[in-house]
């Protein structure tokens, strides 16, 4: 889906695939019992961390979201294919850079990407119905909220959660 040299700019960021040389940006927020507080998975190792960072590396769809400026990774976009024209996405970042629309910035320009480039028909995001930011940031991206399910929660903590689906197709997408 995208090649090893995959970059791509934004205004302050830059978007590229992840190496496994990101294992120490990925610590730093992986390792952050808030940032993983809905996530499906416990806060990381460093030893965990350097091993996530190499088989995210080799797996096309976990993309870096970089500072423009320094190069720092601040958190991951994810992506995958469900069908032909059909994508699921996915995002983390560092709580440092919480509040400075580096998650908007960088999923709208991952959402262009897919309408205009690879085109996409249709883009889906979940998320646990307690993470208030996540559904405000999918819902200022443009999607809309489509189905709210019981189940278990994407982390395996809870027995039962309430999970939002979000979604966008490409005649909504400007």
């Amino acid at each position: 889906m995208f090649p090893m040299d995959f970059r791509y700019p934004t205004r302050r960021l830059v978007i590229r695939r992840m190496v496994p040389d990101d294992w120490r940006d990925l610590y730093e927020y992986l390792s952050d019992p808030e940032v993983v507080r809905y996530e499906p998975y416990d806060i990381y190792t460093r030893g965990d961390a350097m091993l996530e960072a190499a088989n995210r590396a080799n797996s096309e769809s976990f993309l870096a979201v970089c500072l423009l400026t320094s190069g720092k990774m601040i958190g991951n976009l994810y992506v995958a294919r469900l069908d032909t024209g059909y994508y699921e996405i996915g995002y983390i970042f560092n709580r440092r850079y919480h509040g400075k629309n580096y998650a908007y910035e960088s999923c709208r320009a991952l959402l262009d990407l897919l309408f205009q480039k690879m085109g996409a028909v249709r883009v889906i995001a979940h998320c646990d119905a307690r993470n208030a930011r996540s559904m405000h940031l999918m819902e200022r991206l443009g999607m809309t909220e489509e189905t709210r399910f019981m189940g278990k929660d994407f982390t395996g903590r809870e027995k039962q959660a309430v999970t939002c689906q979000y979604g966008i197709d490409c005649r909504e997408w400007k």
